[in-house]
């Protein structure tokens, strides 16, 4: 009897599996994911009362951020394969 992954596996082999396609479409939902989350994260800045230059300036932090580490992660799963 095959022993079924945890929900926290299943997920998480999957974003990583995301991360590797070099699909136009995957690079499309990462761009649109990573703003999102830049979004959420300015809104939630104004919510805590930071100044106006961090709620405007966070959004791209935080793009810049997270597209090299997606994209690392996508490079160590095509690398281990």
């Amino acid at each position: 009897m095959e022993h079924e992954k945890n929900i926290v596996r299943m997920v998480s082999e999957g974003f990583v599996a995301w991360c590797a396609d070099a699909s136009p479409a995957a690079r499309l939902e990462r761009t649109i994911a990573q703003g999102l989350i830049g979004v959420a994260i300015g809104i939630f800045t104004g919510f805590v009362g930071a100044p106006e230059w961090i709620q405007v300036g966070i959004v791209p932090v935080v793009m810049a951020m997270l597209a090299p580490i997606q994209a690392q992660i996508g490079k160590s799963l095509e690398e281990g394969a």
